[in-house]
């Protein structure tokens, strides 16, 4: 994948402020430590919906390399940030996908790995770039694109956490809530799931 890195810091901070549209603020580190936790699990959960999105949707090809490294590193740096500010919601509507999601991306640790992505122990992600621009689209894709189901799945945990953001307080006492569509087995496509492709 040939792609001229020097171009994409711009148009990389472009994108990510578009994902961030309902709070721009969150997409700057500078900026996070001055906002409530509840508002930025509202923005980091909407970003990443998006980006999953957009991962599913865009051009796998060399052509369109500078796209494809601004959109994995906007969900890499997405997913460390609501993992950040969802670490102190104790509400079962917040922790319980967000466990899911968790174990989602543990699961796919090793292709992950494979195209630079490595995932610790806490569940962080950490880009390697220069692993990643050396992967061809079409390995990329094998794990972005709308034919594999794992951006389907991170769309769809990160759509109930920002729907579940807006209506509770992340310090609810998780005993209060249940669980709105079933138990822990919940996942797209499963016979508890209302609802795959959540708009937000």
């Amino acid at each position: 994948m040939n792609i001229n890195v020097n171009s994409s810091s711009s148009s990389y901070n472009f994108i990510l402020r578009n994902y961030y549209s309902k709070n721009r603020d969150a997409s700057r580190a500078v900026m996070r430590g001055n906002i409530d936790d509840k508002l930025l699990v509202t923005a980091d959960s909407n970003a990443l919906s998006k980006i999953a999105k957009a991962l599913r949707n865009i051009e796998y090809s060399a052509d369109n390399g500078v796209g494809i490294y601004n959109n994995v590193k906007a969900f890499v740096d997405t997913y460390n940030n609501l993992a950040s500010s969802s670490g102190s919601a104790i509400s079962y509507d917040i922790t319980h996908p967000n466990k899911l999601l968790k174990s989602l991306v543990k699961s796919k640790a090793d292709e992950l790995e494979d195209i630079g992505i490595s995932v610790s122990a806490s569940g962080k992600l950490t880009l390697k770039k220069e692993t990643l621009l050396k992967s061809s689209p079409s390995k990329i894709s094998r794990i972005f694109s709308s034919d594999s189901e794992f951006t389907q799945k991170v769309k769809y945990y990160s759509s109930k956490i920002y729907t579940a953001s807006n209506l509770i307080n992340l310090s609810t006492p998780a005993d209060t809530f249940k669980p709105s569509t079933g138990t822990g087995t919940d996942i797209p496509g499963g016979s508890t799931s209302t609802t795959i492709d959540a708009k937000v």
